[in-house]
């Protein structure tokens, strides 16, 4: 999911819809993987295909919203509004708090080595702090969206939230908290994609988005693609979340995992940390 700029306009994201429209009526290859990932209805098409294809200003700004992690260019705006207008529910001092514990918690990452075993396990007495506190605002205001925090408490919020993994009811809680802030421009759809897939993959469920990690055959670490519902729709469902194509993403995070040299679990290790995680947390029943 690419990420917003700050102090995101509309006018710079219809500028960038624009902009693809341009490239592809010019016959550019460079925007055929883009559009044939986020709009649905080329995906499979080759490239020249692609470039043939009708491809409306409405169907550039749908493209643009999607890679933003939403389903559509009105929920794009309605976030740009929700994040950029005063609101009355604005609550600036616990904006803060969001992004004063965030980065607490980004602090306390960077201490551990990533290269040894269950190197976050330190996180727990935090996480179980971070519960707490999150229950009791979604107690009083539900999904934290931009119009209550802004653009970055709401992410905190996201951050904060899921890396407690050892909490099914929360987790739960959390992803239809996503779920019913989406159509409203309040949450980005990668956000929910993620939530609920590790929620399901904890419960030895199928997942939706395919947004949850597993290892292949060579134990490189990929995003989860086995144990999946409908699996031929699985990149279409992707697209509207604003996650990109499945292939591609496994290529990145395995390199992403070279490069910081972290460790490499074998499968066996891999499973029996979920079977852990999912006990722990309540997924499963003991």
């Amino acid at each position: 999911m690419k990420i917003l700029p700050n102090n995101p306009s509309i006018e710079y994201l219809h500028r960038a819809a624009r902009t693809l429209r341009s490239k592809h009526r010019s016959g550019d290859p460079s925007v055929v993987e883009l559009i044939s990932h986020f709009d649905t209805s080329f995906q499979n098409l080759q490239t020249e295909q692609v470039l043939l294809q009708p491809f409306s200003i409405l169907d550039a700004q749908r493209v643009t919203a999607r890679q933003y992690g939403f389903a559509s260019w009105r929920r794009l705006k309605l976030f740009i509004q929700k994040s950029t207008q005063p609101s009355a529910d604005y609550d600036p001092a616990l904006a803060e708090q969001l992004t004063r514990r965030n980065a607490m918690r980004i602090a306390m990452m960077r201490r551990y080595s990533p290269k040894k075993a269950g190197w976050f396990d330190h996180l727990d007495d935090f996480n179980e702090e971070s519960v707490e506190m999150l229950e009791a605002i979604y107690d009083k205001y539900g999904w934290l969206g931009p119009q209550i925090v802004g653009r970055e408490g709401m992410e905190a919020c996201y951050w904060l939230g899921i890396n407690c993994l050892k909490n099914s009811q929360f987790q739960y809680r959390s992803a239809e908290l996503m779920r019913e802030a989406l159509p409203l421009g309040e949450c980005y759809g990668g956000y929910y994609a993620v939530s609920i897939d590790r929620s399901l993959t904890l419960s030895y469920k199928p997942s939706i988005f395919g947004a949850f990690n597993d290892f292949n055959e060579h134990s490189d670490r990929v995003e989860y693609s086995d144990n999946v519902v409908d699996p031929k729709n699985l990149n279409k469902r992707r697209a509207q979340v604003g996650l990109m194509n499945l292939n591609k993403a496994n290529e990145e995070w395995a390199d992403m995992i070279r490069q910081r040299k972290a460790y490499r679990y074998t499968k066996d290790e891999w499973q029996a940390l979920i079977r852990k995680w999912a006990l722990e947390g309540g997924y499963l029943a003991a």
